[in-house]
């Protein structure tokens, strides 16, 4: 069963490893990155436990109308068995209860399982961004109307 929760500082070590092995090595969010999310976006850094481990996490930023989800990663053991959904479901619910009309985020290209799982959820691709992350891996930037 998964259980989501908001982040709290005693989860840093291990967002961070989940971190580290998710994404391309120069691309990884720091200590300090990650604490300033906790501080500005506090109800939208949410934590997904699986027997009272950390599974997974996402984090979501909320603008007057629109949102934008900044990251979401899960353990490499446990990632296709519906904790990104659940994440991601979070905090659509989550924004639409704020009055959010439009949700963004960006998406490495070649990342087809991210793609995916946000196409099913009623993202759609607006435009590529070339050279979106510092390796050169381009971007699509996704959007969802609610």
């Amino acid at each position: 069963m998964i259980k989501l929760r908001r982040f709290s500082p005693a989860d840093l070590k291990d967002v961070l490893g989940i971190e580290k092995i998710s994404f391309p090595r120069k691309q990884v969010y720091s200590k300090s990155r990650f604490e300033r999310y906790f501080q500005k976006c506090p109800e939208s850094f949410i934590i997904a436990e699986s027997k009272k481990r950390i599974a997974g996490y996402t984090i979501g930023k909320l603008e007057k109308r629109s949102a934008e989800i900044i990251s979401l990663a899960v353990k490499p053991g446990l990632r296709q068995k519906g904790i990104g959904k659940k994440l991601t479901n979070f905090l659509i619910s989550l924004f639409r209860k704020k009055g959010v009309k439009e949700i963004f985020l960006e998406v490495r290209t070649i990342n087809k399982i991210a793609i995916s799982l946000y196409r099913e959820l009623g993202f759609k691709i607006l435009k590529i961004l070339r050279n979106y992350y510092r390796n050169g891996d381009d971007a699509y930037l996704m959007r969802k109307g609610i």
